[in-house]
């Protein structure tokens, strides 16, 4: 199931056909009252679907039954739009939520976590892992703890001769984890340098995956992503089809038969100009039309 903006509707339906061969049904008010002929939840009647929040926002009907539905996978766009405050979450955020609640597989996608500040940021992360993200209080305390993972993971990255106090820090860091032969392999001078660099890697890895949003949070970029094809440019020459030709031949021979048009004479009046500094000048003579896109 996919939850978009109700602007972002077709566009997700025409991708998801044309990148993936997925063929989604949009349900809205229209498809449901008419897939009662086939079922009392409409939702049972398709099994990819694409629906606005705001149309489960407005019907805690269309809510029950999209809750109802057996998804193996939530999807929402434009998931910083997902408002949350410890006093008063929003509708959309609740909406959501009571979805996330049923459907094992949630994944929340926005090009801006924190546009709505820190605490929706938490409340998103937390409708991805409820456990690990419990309560707003401690996930603070816990950002503030952060400085010794991001130092070790740092020294690990700089690919230079770990200190005493940096293998101490990353043993504490990871107790439960047996490191012992990774740091071996870091600290040895006999070992080819690949063989360090995946040892460093590992280590980060394990760092990065028991401290902070490493096992919920996926940052990408369009300079991250590789794979692309380049694109050129192949250009084909097109004949001109004969109505385009006619139009035109026609627009010409309308052009040269038209008589000139003729403007109304008006008068001209010539003001005096005044040149006192402390003469005010009229509304709009300085005014300045801003084009922007």
């Amino acid at each position: 199931m996919i939850v978009v903006p109700e602007t972002l509707q077709h566009q997700w339906l025409v991708e998801m056909m044309r990148r993936f061969n997925l063929h989604f049904s949009i349900f809205d008010e229209e498809r449901c009252v008419e897939a009662y002929a086939d079922s009392d939840n409409p939702f049972h009647t398709a099994q990819l679907v694409l629906c606005s929040l705001d149309f489960l926002r407005k019907s805690k009907r269309r809510l029950d039954q999209a809750v109802d539905g057996d998804w193996d996978l939530l999807v929402v766009d434009e998931a910083h739009h997902l408002e949350w405050s410890q006093d008063k979450p929003s509708r959309e955020y609740q909406v959501v939520e009571a979805l996330a609640e049923n459907i094992p597989g949630v994944l929340l996608l926005t090009a801006t976590p924190e546009q709505l500040g820190h605490e929706s940021h938490f409340a998103r992360l937390r409708l991805l892992d409820p456990d690990r993200f419990y309560d707003y209080e401690a996930f603070v305390e816990e950002e503030r703890q952060y400085a010794p993972v991001a130092e070790a993971v740092s020294q690990l990255l700089a690919n230079q001769p770990l200190t005493d106090d940096a293998l101490n820090s990353i043993t504490e860091l990871l107790p439960e984890q047996d490191i012992e032969p990774l740091l071996r392999i870091v600290t040895a001078n006999d070992v080819d340098e690949e063989q360090k660099l995946s040892a460093r890697q590992e280590l980060i890895s394990y760092l990065m995956d028991r401290h902070g949003t490493g096992r919920v949070l996926f940052r990408n970029t369009r300079s991250a992503i590789q794979g692309f094809p380049q694109r050129h440019l192949s250009m084909y020459p097109l004949e001109l089809p004969n109505q385009y030709t006619t139009a035109m031949r026609v627009a010409g021979i309308m052009a040269l038969n038209s008589p000139p048009s003729k403007k109304p004479h008006r008068p001209c009046i010539r003001k005096k100009s005044i040149s006192s500094s402390k003469a005010k000048q009229p509304a709009g003579r300085h005014s300045t039309r801003v084009l922007t896109g």
